[in-house]
């Protein structure tokens, strides 16, 4: 009888344990995280002084980073023509042209007299120094305007070869066919140089004098570069547009949209349903370069966290992404690190 009694109490004991402690809500072990689950970060280092250029691609997390500066003008595998220049390369980096002026007479320019223009890295093909140089395109062959086009480099150390004078001779199929020289040429460098369709172009040095790899990805397999461009900026103390140079996001040209998103509202809120209502742009530098800004109290500079950017890529996914430093762990500028998230 004595052992029936233990023996009950103990069982009604332990069946109490168990009704207490399956009504107690779990502990928490660990604060919940600023960002929410599937949000992923990465940083960049492009480097104090910006040599660098970073290509990324959100569904698979590739990375790849190359020098900045390697190329000057390139040409593009699509039906629209385009040729751009590497303005970002300096200040004073731009084009102009003369019609119907010989290759061999044009042999001294002066600047003043010209009206030179730089790309605009919202890559419209109305938008670039080259748009108009041709006047007919049939059958996958362009027909050049009698142009001849004078760059400037803006670097006075490239000695003779800061100004180069170019002429397009046409486009047939994926091959552009130009000639370059410096000022004093007579005799100008013949060059054929073809755009491949896997990539979106093809890239020319005129300080090598050769064709240059630029894009470490295939144009269906990267969204954004971090790198250096030219910009005309509003600077709002004098009143002024100015061009300076930037660094900064452009995306891909290949189907990439994005739409920049500024203190409209939270990023954890942002979900698929509400990313697919928004009308996205085609702009290259929607995301752009103020994402970040310089502080005269910080002596540094600053990120807007704030600034949120959908983004479709070209596979269909959508992502929503800001920025969130632009320092390394040792205090060094230079080295963006974002926050993304897939949304599904």
């Amino acid at each position: 009888m004595r052992h029936f009694i233990t023996y009950s109490l103990w069982m009604g004991l332990l069946i109490l344990f168990f009704t207490i402690s399956g009504c107690e809500k779990d502990e928490r072990l660990y604060s919940a995280p600023d960002v929410p689950i599937g949000t992923q970060s990465a940083t960049f280092a492009m480097g104090e002084n910006y040599e660098n250029q970073l290509w990324f691609e959100f569904s698979t997390q590739k990375t790849a980073s190359n020098a900045f500066g390697l190329w000057d003008i390139a040409f593009s595998w699509s039906e629209k023509n385009n040729i751009i220049i590497n303005t970002g390369k300096h200040s004073n980096y731009g084009v102009t042209y003369s019609e119907g002026t010989n290759f061999r007479d044009f042999r001294f320019i002066d600047v003043s007299k010209y009206e030179w223009t730089f790309d605009n890295p919202n890559g419209h093909s109305d938008s670039l120094s080259f748009s108009g140089w041709w006047e007919s395109y049939q059958m996958g062959k362009a027909k050049p305007k009698d142009r001849l086009y004078i760059i400037n480099r803006g670097v006075d150390s490239l000695g003779s070869k800061k100004f180069i004078k170019l002429k397009m001779l046409g486009r047939e199929g994926a091959s552009y066919h130009f000639q370059w020289g410096i000022l004093t040429d007579t005799i100008p460098h013949d060059v054929y140089i073809s755009a491949k369709n896997d990539y979106n172009y093809a890239y020319y040095s005129f300080s090598s004098e050769k064709e240059v790899f630029n894009e470490p990805f295939t144009r269906d397999n990267w969204d954004m570069v971090i790198t250096t461009y030219k910009q005309t900026v509003t600077e709002e103390t004098l009143g002024t547009t100015l061009p300076y140079i930037l660094r900064g996001v452009l995306t891909n040209p290949n189907k990439v949209k994005v739409l920049e998103l500024n203190n409209i509202v939270d990023f954890n809120t942002i979900d698929l349903k509400y990313a697919k209502a928004l009308i996205l742009s085609d702009f290259l530098n929607e995301i752009g370069y103020d994402w970040k800004t310089w502080s005269l109290t910080a002596n540094k500079y600053t990120v807007n966290q704030k600034k949120i950017f959908i983004i479709l890529d070209a596979k269909g996914n959508y992502f929503k992404m800001r920025f969130v430093d632009f320092y390394n762990d040792k205090g060094e500028k230079g080295y963006p690190k974002i926050a993304w998230e897939l949304l599904k």
